[in-house]
């Protein structure tokens, strides 16, 4: 037995061919993915049978996939001449570019031809036959089923059943034995007399389910809508129905004579002459009056040739009738009256009472140039017109047009039966149009326009607020301004717009663009609805702050954005990140946002406060407003302030950028003007150098004496003189005016003599001032260059500053601001009563658990500025948008791959195998899901004693994905 193992390429033929082990191939390049499968399949078939070789020979049980055949060379399968071909079978042929031949004597002769099953063919280019004798002999044909067949001369048609058989072209027989026999050149039956009215008259194939004597009944036929749809029973017997009434209806020619010359009306019999009895007919048209005519003449004609023959009607002046009522006065009261000058009358009743005005029919009235025409027809304002029963034109200008049809402002216009124009200037049209106020416009059946220069067009649509305009069938526009334009689409509210079907602008300043939209929000633009959400699409890249964006630039942006912003962690449930406080965020493996309004970003971050936000891995805001930025950062105290790795802030209302021990300096500080603003070390040095005039001058100032306790002792004054060298003396002494006041040595002089005058001094400096006891209290700077401002003030470092009651600046170039402020690394600033700058190089405005917010904080433009909350927010708004667009894209991409999957599965799912015993079966089948599609191909076969099945089988799907699969059973 010759074993096959596998399929090589032979050079010679361009084709794939089954061999033996032993064979050797040359490799084929660029082999198309339907050749791969085919070599997949056929592959796996070897892997786990054999083909037999003997023509008796029978599978065994360990035997997938066998070929029986001569083996003598006489029957071999052949793939010649046709690149990419393959043939499998004795003596199938694939012949051409593409083929596939499979089955006992199967031949593909075409380009891209496939022949499945005994003694098929497929001549026809791209032609398909399938079953025992199928023929497809036309391009681009189908043929389903054992001896379905399709004519040469039927391209693109279809044979599926037994012997079916497809012989016109773009043509279906669908059914054993159906036939497409039908004469296409002749055109379709059109039983009315417009052929422009009647859709595909000219046909361009045929649909057969049957043959002479084997037709079939089509069921479960829907209701056509189309012009060219089918119809079912229930739609022919409806049009049967209304046939049968128009005949009920119709008037016939008598049956005797048979001749049709001659019908009699289906009324009762006139006994009176016609007076009674009889049929009336109608409408008729008017017809030819002459010698030779044999039309049917009409009451007006009648009337105008005989007329009435009273001098009360007829004035007769040579060649017939001149006037009809024209300038005649003094007539009965029924008479019709033409009073005005050059006025004509005409009718029962009928009044032209003004100049050239002219009334036509009963009871009509016209005044000055008006013209009045039909029953009860009023045409009272000057140049107004009424045309039709009971028409009413009662002002200046105005026309009404159509039974009952009124315009009763000037210039109004009302046309239409039932139609109302009330507004000066405005224009109703259509039955029951009602144009109600100034300048409106109503145009369609039972529309309406109620504001004032609104506009509304469509049947029942309504314009009802002032400006308003409604367009569409339904359409309302009631808001102020409001636009409404669709099939029932609504704009209620000021400025609004709605255009759409169904459309909805419920919000001032809204619009709603498309069918069903609802903008239901202020100055906003909607494109769908809750569920329905739309694209919009060719948007141009904005240009301007407030103009749209399209996805090129949000991906630019993006791209961007993703520069500076990545995030890290382990993907896990004990890793994800948590906002459970009311609309807060978390962005970070570990974050939480635990508070309500809280914002936590990075790893482990913790905004646990209401209205707090944390910042950077481990960081920390405890405090309700507080706001903690940098690794390890803490803000405890409601609203406090932690900015920098380990900064601590916790005391409230405080900013802290470091933290006991590591204090840091604020750099780049621009100098305060407001008096809440932080001031920096220029401002600091300048106030220190006023500060160290003022001690120059406050050391040769009079001072008061102290308490034993420190206290200043205001009842005393010592000067500074050396008693030794007689004291000191006090110079330019005014004269004392009180009892109090010091004397000088006139007024002393004076007082030997009698006499004393008033003595005063002011030595207070209006711009500095310090409070302490000098003696026990002075400032001390030690350090080069430094300064030292305050009670107790110390400033031992190189060009250090320390300003306030015992503030103290230890580091080289530190500055300290502030009561018992302490800045003790270099370059370090503390800023604030109590603030601690402890680490090089840092700005503290206060210590742990004493931090501050720091306010006012414009945002930050280079890449060493301070940041505001601001910018913080809208950075990372613009990371959670990157990170969740890409989270889309791999969810999305993740379910188009699961999609092809189960795909492939269905047409897996869609292959039959062998049921006959000892037969095996080819098969192909092809699925589709969610949008992706597959194409599966498979082999099986039934042992001998129905006992055992196997099968193997691969598919492939529109994502890329190969797929294959082996199995056996056995039946017990």
């Amino acid at each position: 037995m010759n074993k096959i193992y596998k399929s090589v390429w032979c050079e010679a033929t361009g084709t794939w061919t089954a061999t033996s082990e032993v064979a050797r191939s040359k490799t084929k390049r660029g082999a198309s993915r339907k050749l791969a499968m085919a070599q997949v399949v056929l592959a796996g078939a070897a892997l786990v049978g054999s083909v037999s070789a003997a023509y008796a020979d029978t599978a065994s049980a360990d035997h997938y996939f066998s070929v029986s055949g001569l083996a003598d060379g006489s029957d071999d399968a052949l793939a010649v001449d046709g690149m990419n071909a393959i043939a499998a079978g004795p003596t199938a042929t694939a012949a051409a570019l593409d083929s596939i031949a499979i089955g006992n004597s199967a031949r593909a002769l075409n380009s891209e031809t496939i022949a499945l099953g005994t003694n098929t063919a497929a001549t026809g280019a791209n032609s398909v036959a399938v079953g025992l004798q199928g023929k497809a002999a036309a391009a681009n044909s189908v043929a389903l089923g054992a001896n379905a067949s399709v004519a040469k001369a039927a391209t693109d048609s279809v044979a599926i059943g037994s012997a079916a058989a497809a012989t016109a072209v773009n043509s279906v027989a669908l059914g054993a034995k159906s036939t497409t026999t039908a004469d296409l050149s002749s055109p379709g039956e059109n039983f009315g007399a417009d052929d422009s009215a009647i859709g595909g008259l000219t046909a361009h194939g045929e649909v057969s389910v049957g043959s002479a004597g084997n037709e079939r009944r089509l069921t479960n036929v829907a209701a056509g809508a189309a012009d060219t749809d089918a119809v079912n029973v229930s739609q022919l017997k409806a049009v049967d129905s209304k046939i049968a009434t128009a005949t009920a209806n119709s008037v016939q020619y008598d049956a005797t004579p048979a001749d049709k010359s001659s019908v009699t009306l289906g009324g009762p019999a006139s006994t009176d002459g016609g007076a009674t009895g009889g049929t009336t007919i109608s409408n008729v048209h008017q017809g030819a009056v002459s010698a030779t005519s044999t039309d049917a003449v009409n009451g007006a004609q009648l009337y105008a040739i005989a007329g009435d023959t009273s001098s009360s009607y007829i004035q007769e002046n040579g060649s017939g009738v001149k006037y009809v009522r024209t300038n005649d006065t003094g007539l009965p009261p029924d008479d019709a009256h033409a009073a005005g000058l050059a006025s004509s009358a005409v009718g029962y009743d009928a009044q032209a009472n003004g100049l050239r005005s002219v009334a036509v029919g009963a009871w009509t009235s016209a005044s000055n140039m008006a013209v009045a025409v039909g029953s009860n027809a009023q045409a009272a304002g000057l140049g107004s017109t009424a045309l039709g029963a009971y028409s009413m034109a009662s002002e200046v200008g105005t026309t009404a047009l159509g039974a009952d049809s009124s315009a009763t402002a000037q210039y109004s216009t009302a046309l239409g039966s039932s139609s109302l124009s009330t507004g000066t200037g405005s224009v109703a049209i259509g039955y029951k149009a009602t144009a109600q106020n100034d300048n409106t416009i109503a145009l369609g059946s039972g529309a309406t326009a109620e504001g004032t220069i609104s506009t509304a067009v469509g049947a029942n649509s309504v314009a009802g607020g002032t400006g308003a305009t409604a367009i569409g069938g339904g359409a309302q526009a009631v808001g102020l301004l409001s636009t409404s334009i669709g099939s029932n689409s609504s704009a209620s509210a000021f400025g609004s717009v709605a255009i759409g079907n169904m459309a909805e602008a419920d919000a001032d300043g809204s619009v709603a663009l498309g069918q069903g939209s609802v903008a239901d929000r202020a100055n906003t633009v909607s494109v769908g609805s809750a569920g329905s959400e739309r694209q919009i699409t060719n948007v141009a890249a904005g240009t301007q702050a407030t103009d749209a964006v399209n996805v090129s630039q949000l991906q630019a942006a993006t791209a961007s954005a993703s520069r500076y912003f990545k995030a890290t962690g382990i993907d896990g449930s004990g890793d994800d990140a948590i906002a459970s406080g009311d609309h807060s965020v978390s962005i970070g493996s570990g974050s939480a946002a635990s508070g309500d309004k809280s914002f936590a970003a990075g790893t482990s971050s913790w905004a646990k406060g209401d209205f707090t936000t944390a910042v950077g891995t481990l960081a920390t805001a405890e405090g309700d407003n507080s706001t903690a930025l940098g690794y390890k950062s803490t803000a405890t105290a409601s609203g406090s302030v932690a900015l920098g790795q380990g900064s601590i802030a916790d005391r409230a209302n405080t900013v802290s950028v470091g933290s006991a021990g590591s204090e840091r300096q604020i750099t780049n500080v621009a100098a305060g003007v407001q008096g809440t603003d932080a001031v920096n070390v220029d401002q600091l040095n300048a106030v220190a150098s006023q500060g160290a005039a003022t001690a120059a001058k406050l050391d040769g100032a009079v001072m008061y004496d102290t308490n034993p306790d420190g206290s200043v002792n205001k009842n005393s004054v010592t000067l500074g003189g050396d008693a030794a060298s007689g004291g000191t003396v006090i110079h330019n002494v005014a004269e004392g005016v009180d009892a109090s006041d010091a004397v000088n040595l006139g007024q002393l002089n004076a007082a030997i003599n009698g006499a004393v005058s008033n003595i005063s001094v002011n030595t207070a400096n209006p711009f500095f001032s310090a409070d302490g006891d000098s003696g026990t209290e002075g400032a001390v700077a030690t350090g080069t260059h430094s300064v030292a401002s305050g009670a107790n003030a110390q400033a031992t470092g190189t060009n250090a500053v320390a300003m306030g009651a015992n503030s103290i600046a230890s580091g080289n170039n530190a500055t300290a601001l502030g009561a018992a402020a302490n800045a003790s690394a270099d370059n370090s600033v503390a800023l604030g009563q109590g603030s601690v700058a402890d680490r090089a190089n840092t700005v503290s405005v206060g210590a742990a658990g004493q931090e501050r917010q720091i306010t006012n904080v414009a945002a930050g433009v280079q890449g060493t500025d301070a940041v505001n909350v601001n910018q913080l927010q809208q950075s990372v708004s613009g990371a959670v948008g990157q990170a969740n667009s890409y989270t889309d894209d791999q969810i999305r991409s993740a379910r188009r791959d699961s999609y092809g999957g189960t795909a492939s599965a269905l047409a897996a799912a869609g292959l039959p195998q062998a049921v006959l015993p000892g037969h095996g079966m080819v098969a192909i089948a092809g699925g589709t899901y969610g949008g992706q599609s597959a194409m599966a191909i498979g082999v099986s076969q039934l042992s001998e004693t129905g006992k055992w099945v196997y099968k193997v089988q691969g598919t492939t799907d529109s994502r890329g994905q190969f797929g294959a699969s082996v199995g056996a059973g056995m039946h017990w």
